[in-house]
């Protein structure tokens, strides 16, 4: 069980990204001071903080300042090396755990647990080399596609093959490590669910989550998730097998794929609050933010998560701050979240809306319509 970490304590966060501008800003309303690690000085977290360590997430020093300043750590990105939450571990507390660390940022790993656990995945290998593909694709078929072993934002990249001659496309992916071969699930609806954890092992689930990407950017989901009753339980039933057999506490989500003939394969386990639950600060009275904050401080939970009314959740980048700007002063019911950062970053989302909505698509429409 993780110690009591009572208000006017200081959180560190490993990464400045939009998910830790709101951990900030709910614990901050529950009395903590914030201090931050990410290279980057205009992060949609600094402006929060009280302080920020500018360094990149390879520098074992910056690890060590953060560990001295804080008196708890959380990541809310998988992009650093275990060795150094491990350091950290050592004279503070890191409730999420290196267990949940490894899973998350390691495809193989993650898939050996899924599968030991008897949940469905893609068929899928390991992959070192153009021989081990050409031999993989015997059993696995096409299309399938090519990962990066790494999840971390730095390892996004990804090759679709065909055929044969595709396999000449993935030198690059090759040449960053080790990599996953998977087999394409030829999916109807990608989902997500989010979970959380406290130090007594309590667990919650929050409503399925509807998602959308956009050039391989997640840009938009839909809350609660436009699927059956029967794949919203069994959605739940994963999500809590996976929490129940990994030692962490907050905020975990799973990302999945729901086929046409309502088979559902789970695509990936994230380590941390997603950003598919952004609404969750705008619909409910325990957003995910309050919820992980509550849990990696030893708070107790409630006993369960209020379900929302439907709402659509659409991220804005740089080229649609203008327009987000003009409906925040028409539309009376929509609630904005803008995030500071740097305005030359084109592709970084500056914000997000979330809307209430009776008719979805009518709302989905609409958001195509103004362009955002």
């Amino acid at each position: 069980m993780n110690e009591w970490i009572q208000p006017g304590k200081t959180i560190g966060i490993i990464g400045g990204g939009s998910v830790a501008r709101l951990l900030a800003l709910s614990a901050k309303k529950m009395g903590y001071g914030i201090g931050i690690l990410d290279p980057d000085p205009l992060c949609s977290a600094s402006s929060i903080a009280d302080w920020h360590l500018r360094a990149e997430l390879t520098n074992e020093k910056a690890f060590h300042d953060l560990s001295i300043k804080s008196d708890i750590v959380i990541y809310e990105t998988e992009a650093f090396h275990s060795d150094y939450l491990r350091m950290m571990k050592r004279s503070l507390p890191v409730p999420q755990g290196e267990d949940l660390l490894a899973i998350s940022q390691d495809r193989v790993l993650q898939k050996a647990f899924l599968e030991s656990h008897s949940i469905n995945i893609a068929p899928f290998a390991t992959i070192v080399s153009k021989e081990d593909i050409q031999e993989a694709v015997q059993s696995i078929g096409y299309p399938c596609v090519l990962k990066a072993n790494r999840t971390d934002e730095r390892y996004r990249q990804h090759t679709l093959l065909y055929e044969d001659k595709d396999i000449e496309k993935t030198d690059g992916l090759l040449r960053s490590g080790a990599s996953v071969l998977e087999a394409w699930i030829p999916f109807e609806r990608e989902l997500c669910v989010a979970v959380v954890k406290d130090s007594t092992g309590n667990i919650l689930t929050y409503p399925v989550s509807e998602m959308m990407y956009r050039q391989d950017k997640f840009f938009q989901s839909i809350i609660p998730a436009r699927v059956d009753k029967d794949i919203q339980q069994e959605v739940t039933r994963i999500a809590e097998t996976v929490a129940r057999n990994i030692e962490f506490q907050g905020v975990i989500a799973l990302e999945l794929l729901l086929t046409s003939t309502g088979s559902l394969y789970v695509n990936e386990i994230v380590g941390h609050p997603h950003q598919a639950y952004h609404q969750s600060t705008d619909w409910t009275a325990l957003s995910q933010y309050d919820a992980h904050i509550r849990a990696v401080c030893g708070w107790t939970l409630p006993e369960s998560i209020n379900n929302p009314n439907s709402t659509v959740m659409r991220l804005f980048n740089q080229s649609q701050l203008e327009e987000a700007y003009t409906q925040a002063r028409i539309q009376q019911d929509w609630k904005f979240a803008f995030y500071q950062g740097d305005p030359e970053d084109l592709f970084t989302e500056k914000g997000h809306m979330t809307i209430q909505t009776d008719n979805v698509n009518h709302t989905l429409t609409l958001l195509s319509d103004i362009g955002m």
